[in-house]
């Protein structure tokens, strides 16, 4: 049994619409997991269902890091001009504190009683990790260096170091 190609236009039953939304979805996120890991890209990918609720995915940096990373591009590499930049850029700030607020909360409210001792450990661990891996992604940063975002001559001499540190580990070991 073949599948009935779809005409592109708006699905006009809600229910069918949200069936379609959610098996696309799902579908979409999917796509952009596997392109961020086989061609090793930045990607953010921000949706919002008919119903208002939000989908979001990103690859190995956070959403924010690559939407601040796009509204600082130059106009002329965008392609397009982001008007009120720093709107975009005070709008990001707020989603960053909101979800520092949220995870506090989270954290906070699970004092109560066995299961929440576990989730406030669990939530313990989950920053532990997600520090760790910032600092992880700072370091490999080094190793994979964009010449646009060095401030200094010493940032470029300690990358530079760094690498030949790598270099002569790799010889040894080889």
């Amino acid at each position: 049994m073949g599948r009935v190609k779809l005409q592109i236009k708006r699905i006009e039953n809600n229910t069918n619409r949200q069936v379609t939304f959610s098996k696309r979805r799902n579908g979409l996120i999917k796509k952009a997991y596997e392109l961020s890991i086989l061609c090793d890209i930045d990607i953010a990918l921000i949706m919002f269902s008919p119903s208002g609720r939000l989908s979001h995915f990103s690859g190995k940096r956070r959403i924010e890091d690559v939407l601040s990373r796009y509204i600082n591009m130059p106009d002329q590499d965008r392609g397009t001009l982001v008007r009120n930049k720093e709107f975009l850029l005070s709008t990001l700030k707020k989603i960053k504190t909101e979800n520092d607020i949220a995870l506090q909360l989270a954290t906070s409210s699970s004092t109560n009683s066995n299961t929440n001792s576990n989730m406030e450990e669990i939530q313990r661990e989950i920053s532990s990790l997600q520090h760790q891996l910032q600092l992880a992604e700072e370091q490999l940063r080094m190793y994979e260096p964009e010449p646009l975002a060095f401030t200094s001559m010493a940032e470029i001499e300690s990358c530079e170091k760094n690498l030949e540190q790598a270099l002569t580990r790799v010889t040894q070991r080889k």
